[in-house]
């Protein structure tokens, strides 16, 4: 069974938002789009909203899926959705070990999660 994973595409200017792992997590000391999973009954735009809001202590608001990727991993395979959305407040780290504004260009020398990876890849025209 597919996991479905939300993530969210926070913008600044020309930059986006990643963070980093906790390495007591699979994939620890890897970044990625903030988000997580989705729970049982909750709609997408409601789990990225929720995920925001624990991890970032955020206020967003989701807009438009902005991209979807399938991968496996050795546990089981996900589908990373996502979804950019609207902010106002500073993200304030609350899980993630750090969290760094990128351009694309940056991105792509970071050590990112597989799936991530894969995700930026296909955005990169629309960024």
């Amino acid at each position: 069974m597919t996991l479905k994973v939300v993530a969210g595409f926070l913008r600044k200017g020309k930059k986006f938002l990643l963070v980093k792992r906790p390495f007591n997590k699979k994939r620890g000391g890897l970044w990625e789009f903030p988000g997580g999973k989705v729970e049982k009954e909750e709609s997408l735009e409601k789990a990225i909203e929720r995920e925001l809001r624990e991890e970032l202590g955020i206020e967003a608001k989701a807009k438009k899926m902005f991209g979807k990727v399938n991968y496996k991993y050795p546990e089981g395979e996900i589908e990373l959705i996502l979804f950019e959305v609207e902010f106002k407040e500073a993200p304030v780290l609350k899980e993630a070990l750090e969290l760094r504004w990128v351009s694309f260009e940056e991105a792509k020398n970071l050590k990112l999660c597989p799936a991530d990876r894969e995700l930026i890849e296909t955005l990169k025209g629309d960024l």
